[in-house]
């Protein structure tokens, strides 16, 4: 039966695995070695057709699944042209399948690379920065074999395909840029989903579709005459003859469109290796007045309800757009695009079809000449278990969700809305030292977290035990299932909550089973600051333990602590129908629960 890596998820799976493994085999083994290879690729647009060459130092992580399920990981140096060899790998005759990354780092897998090398398509939120910044394009590069009564080549992929857009300002004026984006209307494109290797054939191939990859930019100023860099990372996409692919350029507040049309004879293939030059020139932008101001109120939604209508309180000292994000147009409408001064938009949120699986964030930029505002929406956030909404996320920066339930989000400490970084999964445990700022020592507060104090978005508070026993159970009749990333299709490891464990065990992130997943993601201490225990899934509560007080003179707070199985629990308290406690100044994650109303 043959393995298969899957996903890019899967490569960060990996990486999530590597926690667990010693390091790269050295003490038993023979002598191994494999040859790599890359994928032939050409483009239509202009293009060098670029591909990358080994250099003499290189090393691969590589990841050898055997016939019984056990991984081990090695570390296979540069040798003569395209192979890579090691000295001591256990059993050859008995691996089943090569997982490859490469650049080689000391955890045992690569998640960066040098522009040049590599480079995986970004989250939102990533910016360029200056002229010719290339240094947001990071990732792997991965691939896979089946060895088949000796060792196979591997075939070798860049995660992503680069796009150069020159911006040529040929106008006599300094433009400002704000953003780039491409975007394609051809059949379902995937330009910044998920995507994945076939194993059978080493392609690499969509598995979700997005049609717009955009760039955020520093307000970075292309002077008169000169030509300016910007950097796209997508997926491997292609496109049919007479098709056109756009570039859009918001410079100096205006957005401007540049289409290319796909001349050739063939399919042009925006293949994985390959950098695209593309080229916006301006031969003059139209002025625009740089003081004019713009804000929104509020800025920021995470509704409960399936569907429904928001205000958005718009306040300009002038002329003003407001533009949802391409490819939201299916879950999120405006009935007004532009106005002047003072004014309101209406958000209106259309119910997601995909149910307890589907979680969605988009944004809408408001925009008065080169200043703007952006409103985030994340629908699709609240599931209902019982009598209680939960948040299918944990929280990032004060008032937000994070962007993905796999994300841990930050880490907070008792009665605070202060949030303090989380490493998971790269941090080593016990490294210091603790974040600037970060209260130590003992702490005593009320009995019930302060409403000012609390994380969680509007609409949304941190649970009380009793509420956080509804949704996990205790550990007598628990109502979670651990899962690895391979059997929940999350990035990270973690647990299904909220259900029978028999149910949660069955839930993945396709079909939820009415779970909501909460991922890895540590903690502080309160002694030292620093980051630990990574194997642990933590939930705090806004409510004390009646078992105030310990030898430091620091009283309690209720916690979940679940590590690596069903049947393992962390600081198990008494009564037993209570989960934990942990000291106020510990730092833990937050799952939000929703506020009661009249319509819940």
């Amino acid at each position: 039966m043959k393995r298969s890596i899957f996903i890019l998820a899967a490569a960060m799976a990996a990486a999530c695995q590597m926690e667990t493994l010693e390091s790269p085999q050295t003490t038993e083994g023979e002598p191994f070695s494999i040859r790599t290879s890359f994928q032939s690729t050409r483009t239509t647009l202009d293009t060098d057709g670029w591909k990358v060459s080994w250099d003499e130092d290189d090393a691969l992580s590589v990841i050898a699944v055997y016939t019984d399920g056990t991984v081990r990981s090695y570390r296979f140096d540069k040798g003569d042209g395209d192979t890579f060899s090691c000295p001591k790998v256990y059993s050859p005759e008995e691996i089943e399948a090569l997982n490859v990354f490469y650049p080689y780092d000391e955890n045992q897998y690569a998640m960066d690379g040098d522009y040049g090398r590599a480079g995986m398509s970004f989250g939102t939120g990533v910016q360029q920065a200056a002229v010719n910044d290339a240094s947001h394009i990071n990732g792997p590069l991965y691939g896979y074999t089946e060895p088949d009564g000796g060792t196979g080549l591997v075939t070798m992929h860049h995660a992503s395909t680069l796009f150069d857009i020159q911006v040529v300002n040929s106008s006599d004026e300094d433009i400002l840029i704000t953003e780039v984006m491409i975007s394609t209307q051809d059949g379902d494109k995937n330009l910044t989903g998920w995507f994945k290797i076939n194993p059978e054939t080493g392609d690499v191939e969509p598995a979700s579709a997005y049609k717009e990859a955009t760039l955020p930019v520093n307000e970075v100023t292309v002077s008169a005459g000169q030509t300016g860099h910007f950097y796209i990372t997508t997926a491997p996409f292609k496109l049919a003859r007479g098709k056109t692919f756009t570039v859009t350029v918001t410079a100096n507040g205006i957005k401007y469109e540049f289409d290319k049309k796909v001349e050739s004879d063939e399919t042009g293939k925006f293949a994985a290796g390959t950098v695209n030059h593309v080229r916006a020139e301006f031969s003059e932008v139209q002025e625009v007045d740089p003081n004019l101001t713009v804000s929104i109120e509020p800025s920021y939604l995470a509704p409960v309800a399936e569907s429904g209508e928001f205000t958005i309180n718009v306040t300009s000292t002038g002329d003003w757009t407001a533009v949802p994000e391409t490819g939201i147009d299916d879950w999120l409408e405006i009935d007004v695009a532009s106005g002047s001064g003072t004014g309101t938009v209406t958000v209106k949120l259309k119910e997601i079809a995909g149910g307890d699986s589907e979680v969605r964030t988009g944004t809408v930029t408001f925009r008065a000449g080169v200043n703007s505002a952006v409103l985030t929406v994340q629908h699709g956030y609240a599931q209902q278990i019982g009598d209680l909404v939960w948040a299918k996320a944990n929280v990032g920066e004060p008032g937000r969700f994070v962007s993905s339930p796999d994300e841990p989000g930050l880490l907070y400490q008792y009665d605070s809305r202060t949030g303090w970084s989380n490493g998971y999964p790269t941090a080593e445990p016990w490294d210091g030292p603790a974040p600037e700022g970060y209260p130590l020592g003992a702490k005593n507060t009320p009995d019930v977290w302060a409403p000012e104090n609390d994380p969680c978005p509007d609409g949304w508070r941190v649970p009380t035990s009793k509420e956080m026993t509804a949704l996990v159970g205790t550990p007598s009749q628990i109502q979670f299932a651990w899962k690895a990333p391979s059997s929940s299709g999350f990035a990270n490891p973690g647990v299904m909550c909220g259900q029978a464990n028999s149910v949660a065990a069955t839930a993945t992130k396709s079909d939820m089973a009415g779970c909501v997943f909460v991922p890895c993601s540590g903690n502080r201490s309160w002694k030292s600051g620093v980051y630990q225990n990574p194997e642990h899934v933590t939930m705090t509560t806004a409510t004390v333990s009646p078992y105030k007080g310990n030898n430091d003179g620091n009283a309690y707070v209720y916690v979940v602590k679940i590590m690596g199985s069903d049947t393992k629990f962390a600081l198990p308290s008494s009564p037993e129908k209570e989960w934990g406690y942990g000291e106020l100044n510990m730092a833990y994650s937050v799952r939000c629960v929703a506020e009661q109303t009249d319509e819940q």
